[in-house]
């Protein structure tokens, strides 16, 4: 059964999944253009130039940043 996510929940995971695989397109250089790969995976240009650089996302930089005892 699966589970009932909120629908932005859901969009947040489908769009990281495009962010993740359109980077690793680039690494394999299957598209050199980083305007090409923003298009085909219908994601920011902006953002993945981000994580190119090696930014990591707030969701996953605010979970690293609890401290638990």
């Amino acid at each position: 059964m699966p589970t009932n996510r909120p629908q932005s929940s859901r969009n947040s995971i489908e769009r990281e999944g495009r962010i993740l695989l359109a980077i690793k397109a680039i690494k394999n250089q299957e598209i050199s253009a980083i305007r090409e790969v923003a298009r085909r995976f219908e994601i920011p240009e902006s953002t993945l130039r981000t994580r190119l650089r090696g930014i990591t996302f707030r969701a996953k930089a605010r979970a690293n940043g609890y401290k638990l005892t």
